[in-house]
């Protein structure tokens, strides 16, 4: 007998040392089982949070893009006849970007924030650099993070509910201090190099 054959036939004696009714229990799953119901819940709540982490990345990434713009609009100023009008403009474009914003809101009501941190870090990051951009133009000071933060306190009624009684909503702490820092603290050489890869692509 050659070795393959040898190989095959000990494979075939193994397989046949367990019983049919042991060979099929594995697929006589009861789906029932707190197990399995234990698992599917499992599931469903990794489903609806990794549809959640999507949803506030998309968020994240159209806040970023009308941000830019915002800053774009704001570059404009130096040479545009009419400053008033220009502020006026990325006063409106920065209205768009708070109701972005207001949907990230709803969607982390009742969620721990740090869990989705990384999803929306990125757009609050662009939004506090525009937001600070246009407070230096109007003021010639900086603006300060709890001001940013009484921008983003969201009532009831802005979420389109009817609601009698209205109360202030907001996200905790949705500005973090790092973040703050870490856009009015960047360097102008490293903001000229962003601005000259990103005016192509976001500029309106």
């Amino acid at each position: 007998m050659s070795n393959k054959e040898g190989s095959g036939g000990f494979r075939k004696r193994k397989h046949d040392n367990f019983p049919h009714n042991q060979r099929r229990e594995g697929k006589d799953v009861n789906s029932s089982s707190p197990v399995m119901l234990a698992f599917k819940s499992f599931q469903q709540e990794l489903d609806a949070r990794h549809d959640k982490y999507e949803r506030l990345v998309k968020l994240s990434r159209d806040i970023t893009v009308e941000s830019k713009r915002t800053i774009f609009l704001l570059h404009r100023i130096t040479s545009a006849p009419d400053m008033e009008e220009i502020l006026t403009e990325s006063e409106s474009k920065l209205d768009g970007v708070r109701q972005k914003i207001l949907q990230v809101a709803q969607e982390l009501s009742g969620e721990d924030m740090h869990q989705f941190h990384r999803a929306v870090t990125t757009g609050l990051q662009e939004y506090v650099e525009a937001v600070t951009f246009q407070h230096f133009i109007k003021t010639r000071s900086l603006i300060s993070m709890d001001d940013i933060n009484k921008q983003l306190v969201f009532t009831t009624e802005d979420t389109g509910k009817e609601n009698k009684t209205a109360r202030g909503r907001r996200l905790q702490d949705p500005v973090p201090p790092a973040v703050l820092n870490e856009r009015i603290g960047e360097s102008p050489s490293r903001e000229s190099e962003n601005r000259r890869l990103d005016r192509d692509h976001f500029s309106a």
